[in-house]
């Protein structure tokens, strides 16, 4: 288990190189007087391990640009990825102009995993009308849904899949899974969602796994977001025989009632066995 010292813990994503499992996640100072608050000044921490469970802490990874900008508010979830000498983090951005009702995704990169650089042509990534909601107006969370990039490589492409929601449908049921692609990691393509069954408001910090001939769709929800009445609060899956899907009717993962397990990633550890991870609130 890993704690940081005096700050709260929540989201997170891994990267295994070069021997260590880097962990990067959302964090906030600890005194806040509610810790609803924390997601107005949320940076990226970092901490490094061996063995997925001693940990050593790095310290801040990336926090917000200065007062202005598309991400002068907070930094939220995201993911990294190799690509030849370079590492990329993609990242959710809002800003304080929108009182951080607007999502966008951003690009930082490291040739060392601790020294990030933010791309100038930032933001790389925003919500597209033809497919996805784009003012708050229309969501029942007053925001637009567009966060926590997980990027992963299939074929030629890379492709990002992202929380957003649809702009059209039952407004209470229209939590999707958008998706991106490039060839180089920095021009991308808006894409149709993920063929996912519509059953939840939202669908949180997605994953993608491919294991035993299938895709695996991880995803996180509350269980009132939940369209056929799941009590259960924490980390779900779907699969599917076909990357773009159609995806089966989720199932559990990680949960229970009172949602205290969230945000799960799964990985493979140093003996290459699937390992869960969750944040505990």
């Amino acid at each position: 288990m890993f704690v940081p010292r005096d700050k709260y813990l929540w989201d997170f994503w891994l990267l295994y190189h070069g021997g260590f499992f880097h962990l990067f996640y959302l964090q906030a100072p600890r005194n806040l007087p509610d810790p609803e608050l924390r997601h107005g000044l949320a940076t990226v921490g970092h901490a490094i391990s061996k063995n997925l469970k001693v940990w050593q802490d790095m310290g801040t990874a990336l926090g917000p640009s200065p007062e202005g900008t598309w991400d002068d508010r907070a930094i939220w979830t995201g993911s990294v990825i190799a690509k030849e000498d370079m590492f990329y983090m993609f990242y959710t951005g809002t800003n304080k102009a929108e009182n951080g009702k607007i999502e966008r995704i951003g690009l930082a990169t490291s040739k060392d995993l601790v020294h990030w650089e933010k791309y100038s042509a930032n933001p790389i990534l925003e919500a597209d009308p033809r497919w996805y909601e784009v003012t708050p107006d229309t969501s029942p969370f007053q925001e637009v849904a567009w966060r926590d990039p997980y990027i992963i490589q299939h074929g030629e492409w890379f492709y990002a899949f992202i929380t957003a929601r649809k702009n059209s449908g039952d407004p209470k049921w229209r939590g999707c899974i958008a998706v991106a692609r490039s060839r180089d990691l920095l021009n991308w393509e808006i894409c149709e969602p993920l063929k996912t069954p519509e059953c939840f408001a939202q669908m949180e910090v997605p994953q993608m796994v491919y294991s035993n001939d299938c895709y695996y769709l991880l995803f996180s929800a509350r269980s009132e977001w939940s369209k056929e009445g799941i009590q259960t609060s924490g980390v779900f899956y779907m699969v599917s025989t076909e990357f773009m899907g159609p995806y089966s009717k989720p199932k559990v993962l990680l949960g229970n009632e009172t949602g205290t397990l969230y945000g799960g990633k799964i990985i493979r550890d140093v003996n290459g066995q699937w390992v869960a991870l969750a944040w505990i609130g």
